[in-house]
């Protein structure tokens, strides 16, 4: 039944998915029993607005770059994983965080076609560089767009200085205006890296959280090795990238700051990509309904408890 939806690409899968998404906002609000009110709309409507962007990119990343087949199961996954953060509507910060790694992410990727080279890594460079204005260990996202230039475009060495300048521009006005507003630089949140992993066995539910992410990779991940020979090599280039994203949003996942909540938001796109490939070589649609059935359960668990 979910697999006959979502199994072909339609207009009417994102309404669903948007569906989903506030199903889960009027779950929250219920739970944590928000009081409707300008305060409301202030703070969550806007997360909200911008997780529905994030779909919204998601889907065009996938379409654009051919990540699946004609489907939209990669757009509901990550439409399901968003339930895993019951908590997701009070943290813009990590929504916004998101929304740019999607953006830069978008930019990186379409590097493929070589078509204006050095504005899709100015772009990209730039996203993530405002990213970094929200946590200073974003800057681990940098790597991703020197793997795309190593991968698509390292012949050129004035590819490899676009995002230093990028990076430039942006670290320079944020030095401008912490003078004109009088802050101490060096106490300032940009420049502080605190080198340790910012991980606590006592929570529980986030090592469940991690266990379940981490075991959905892994499956997924000999899923993809065991058809590797079956994909073209564009394929093979693309879910390399989709690899690296994940690996880096595992480190940044270690180190994030202790102000930054759900970062593992960060994790569900490339997850959600493999599992949709997962999905789609799985002949028997009755397996591929009922894995979807019990991500949906997973994700009302975590969203209740």
């Amino acid at each position: 039944m979910i697999t006959s939806v979502f199994g072909k690409s339609k207009p009417i899968n994102f309404i669903l998915c948007t569906a989903i998404t506030l199903v889960y906002f009027v779950t929250y609000l219920f739970s944590s029993n928000k009081v409707f009110g300008l305060e409301m709309f202030s703070l969550e409507i806007p997360v909200v607005l911008l997780l529905l962007f994030s779909l919204f990119m998601v889907n065009f990343i996938v379409k654009k770059n051919e990540l699946t087949q004609q489907n939209d199961y990669a757009l509901l996954l990550v439409a399901i994983f968003i339930g895993l953060f019951p908590t997701i509507f009070e943290h813009i910060k990590i929504v916004c965080i998101h929304v740019l790694v999607l953006l830069s992410f978008r930019r990186i990727i379409s590097l493929r076609t070589l078509n204006s080279v050095k504005q899709k890594l100015f772009d990209a460079s730039l996203y993530i560089s405002l990213a970094i204005l929200f946590d200073s260990w974003m800057i681990l996202f940098l790597g991703i767009i020197y793997i795309g230039i190593l991968i698509y475009v390292s012949s050129d060495y004035r590819n490899w200085l676009v995002p230093l300048v990028s990076f430039t521009m942006v670290l320079f006005l944020s030095l401008v205006y912490i003078y004109l507003t009088k802050q101490d630089i060096l106490t300032n949140p940009l420049f502080q890296f605190d080198i340790k992993i910012n991980y606590s066995l006592s929570n529980y539910r986030r090592i469940s959280l991690h266990i379940f992410i981490t075991l959905l990779f892994c499956i997924n991940f000999v899923i993809f090795f065991l058809k590797f020979k079956t994909y073209s090599s564009q394929k093979k280039i693309s879910f390399l990238l989709t690899k690296v994203l994940f690996f880096i949003g595992v480190t940044y996942v270690l180190f994030a700051k202790n102000t930054t909540h759900d970062t593992e938001i960060l994790l569900l796109f490339p997850v959600a990509i493999l599992m949709a490939n997962l999905l789609e070589n799985i002949e028997n649609k009755r397996i591929s309904d009922i894995l979807i059935v019990l991500l949906m359960i997973v994700s009302f668990i975590f969203n209740i408890y």
